[in-house]
Formats: C-alpha cells, structure tokens, sequence
C-alpha cells in the first residue's frame, strides 16, 4: 500500500503499486507504538471514541511511516501507472468509508463540515480558497524556477500519458478531492480540535501528515503540498464548510496531472539516458 498522496501540486497520487520492503522491524514497532500511544491518550485522557482514536493515530503515524518506508519500491521496474491509480482509488475509498462511519458515531458528520451550506456562501469561499490556492501555488512555482528546484522524477513517472491513463487519472482526482478532505480536513481536525484545544495546532498537526504522505514529490513537494493542506484546512475552519475544499483540492489535482503535467512528462522524456 502506498500512502494517501498528490498530484503535481496535491491531489491524486500513488497509494496501490504492491511489493518492495515496508521497512525495518524496529521502526514499524516504532510507528504502531505511536498509534497505540495516541490511541490510548486520546481515548483514556480526552474521552475520545476507541475507534476514532484508531484511526487518528493511524492517519498521524502509521500511514506516513508507510508512505516513507515503501517509497524505495516505487524504483523497481517498470511504472504500472493504471495499476497505481487503481490502488490509490482503492484506498482512498476505503480510507473514507472508514472516516465517514467512524466520524459519524464520533465528532459527527456536521463537525466535519459535511453539512449543508448556503450556495452564495459556498460560491463565495470557494472563489476565495480557489485565489488563495492559486496565489500558494505559483510562489513555490516562482521559488521553484529562481532555486532551480526540479520536480521529483518519481512525480513526473506517475504523470498520465495515454488517453486512458488520463481519464483514470481524472476520475482519481475527483475521488481524491473528495476523499483526501473527508479525511484529513474533516475527520482529522474534528478529532484533533478538541483533543488539542485549538483548530490552529490540530490543522499543524495534519498538515504535516498530510505533508510527508507525499514524500514522492520530494522535500519541496512535502512542504509545498503541507501548505496547501493547511490552506485547505484555515479554509474549513474559517468557513465551517469543507466543500469549498473539496472543490479546490479536485481542481488542484486536475489541473495539475492533465495541463501542468504534460510539460512536466516531456521534461523527463528528454532526460539522457543515466546508463548509456
């Protein structure tokens, strides 16, 4: 399994593409000793739901210890970018099933900013979180081209090519604007306000898982999509709303695979050949 990731610029990215070593004995004894930490702190101290304490620890810990561990095995062989897509779809809905059940019967589905909102108001803050988006992505665009700071090549491999492979890839980053959100800017801060006493320190708090799920995309990409998440994140605790982020996230994710990504696929094809 691989982590819950992004596109170029933070949406759909690779979660399904099996094998490869998950990582040594003592640092997977170290990630579930994390989980059960936090579980039992948050279900024991802050009368927080078992199975929401589960899962959050697992959202915190566990799932970023996968992302980093398995990342070398993402080198082996041939990229099967149609099977990458359908791991990701896989574990993004199961991740939000999971979320969305166990949500339900713990902070409850309106915490999680899963209730109805006005559509002037939805408009409104989405026009405002799609500017403000656009605004963050293209400085680290501009500090990008002034550091001449290059996109990861695994990044760049997992790019669309064919038409089909696109047309997955965008059905991906619809689910993942969706599902990414329901997890990590609705579940996650619903937990983890309270827990913590502040949405300010719990959206730091997922911003940073968030954030190293996409250590694909390299140091610059983890920190550029840990900003976008806790963009996303102010957004849902400004507005009360997570649509306005679901929006905003699928487009990211589109616009990212299918117009940026393009440019980004001929760079890579044009590199010499490392072994010849």
């Amino acid at each position: 399994m691989r982590g819950m990731g992004s596109g170029p610029d933070g949406g759909a990215g690779p979660e399904g593409q099996g094998g490869g070593r998950v990582g040594r004995p003592w640092l997977i004894h170290g990630a579930m000793g994390a989980l059960l930490v936090t579980a039992l702190g948050l279900h024991l101290r802050l009368d927080v739901a078992l199975p929401a304490a589960l899962l959050t620890g697992f959202l915190v810990f566990v799932l970023p210890f996968f992302s980093v561990a398995q990342l070398s095995a993402m080198d082996d062989g041939p990229m099967d970018r149609p099977g990458v897509y359908a791991g990701s779809a896989v574990v993004l809905v199961l991740l939000t099933m999971v979320a969305l059940v166990v949500g339900a019967f713990g902070p409850g589905l309106g915490s999680m900013g899963l209730g109805a909102v006005d559509s002037t108001a939805l408009g409104v803050a989405t026009l405002r979180l799609g500017a403000a988006t656009a605004g963050l992505l293209l400085v680290f665009h501009l500090v990008a081209k002034v550091a001449r700071i290059p996109e990861s090549d695994l990044l760049k491999q997992l790019l669309p090519r064919t038409g089909h492979e696109r047309r997955l890839f965008a059905g991906l980053s619809c689910l993942a604007g969706f599902g990414e959100e329901v997890v990590f800017r609705g579940f996650l801060l619903a937990v983890l306000t309270p827990a913590l006493g502040d949405p300010w320190t719990a959206l730091l708090a997922s911003s940073l898982a968030f954030g190293v799920l996409h250590v694909y995309q390299g140091s610059f990409g983890i920190l550029r999509t840990a900003m976008l998440g806790a963009l996303l994140g102010a957004s849902v605790i400004v507005d009360g709303t997570l649509w306005p982020a679901v929006l905003v996230h699928a487009l990211v994710d589109l616009v990212g695979g299918l117009v940026v990504g393009p440019r980004m696929v001929r760079e890579l094809e044009n590199l010499p050949d490392a072994s010849g």
